[in-house]
């Protein structure tokens, strides 16, 4: 699986670019280093129109996403859950406020736990991971072990909880369920990959998480 990372500079968070005919772009920025982030996909992709996945709510993740679908002719998608403040503009639940931000209404497609996205070359399905927000996602592919998981688990920790809809004991059962499966690699939404230690990674997790 080609993963392309696209380390976040100053408030943005991590992007992925998974490789294929049709490729998906996983979050989008805070969209404050717009031109990098179009660049670095442009290199990649060419021409070739992409998909744009949020794995949640959050202005570090979502703040680009206009401006990157509009240039890449892209549809977005994000669980349900926090689709609603993203469609609304909703600067406070979306945590743009935090930032000294504004966010404008945006159309985004409802995607579900479950689902799956076809890149042509991968399949990721998607798995609902409530706790760092109601609708938290990340993204597996179960044949190569490779986990996208926005900001439910880092390599050195998990997303907080204490912004809207974050829930302690929800994040506990999504690192739970994560715990679970066969994982090899780790892109988070922030810091670096923990690649071939995404196992260790998650029981990392459960210990600290085992304090609360």
């Amino acid at each position: 699986m080609t993963v392309h990372m696209f380390q976040g500079a100053g408030y943005d968070s991590n992007c992925y670019l998974v490789s294929g005919e049709h490729p998906v772009l996983v979050d989008a920025g805070t969209g404050m280093n717009h031109d990098r982030l179009l660049g670095r996909v442009r290199d990649v992709i060419g021409s070739s129109k992409a998909r744009i996945v949020l794995t949640h709510r959050h202005f570090d993740h979502i703040g680009g996403a206009q401006r990157i679908a509009a240039a890449l002719n892209a549809e977005v998608m994000m669980h349900p859950l926090d689709a609603v403040p993203v469609r609304e503009g909703n600067s406070v639940d979306t945590s743009a406020d935090i930032f000294g931000r504004t966010v404008e209404p945006m159309q985004v497609t409802d995607i579900g736990d479950g689902d799956a996205i076809d890149t042509g070359d991968h399949i990721l399905k998607i798995l609902h991971t409530p706790g760092h927000s109601a609708g938290g996602i990340c993204l597996h592919e179960e044949s190569s072990g490779i986990l996208i998981s926005g900001d439910t688990v880092f390599a050195d920790g998990v997303g907080r909880w204490d912004l809207p809809t974050g829930d302690v004991n929800a994040l506990a059962v999504s690192i739970r369920r994560l715990n679970a499966l066969h994982l090899v690699d780790l892109y988070p939404g922030h810091g670096p990959c923990a690649i071939g230690d995404a196992s260790g990674r998650l029981r990392g997790a459960l210990s600290y998480l085992g304090e609360y």
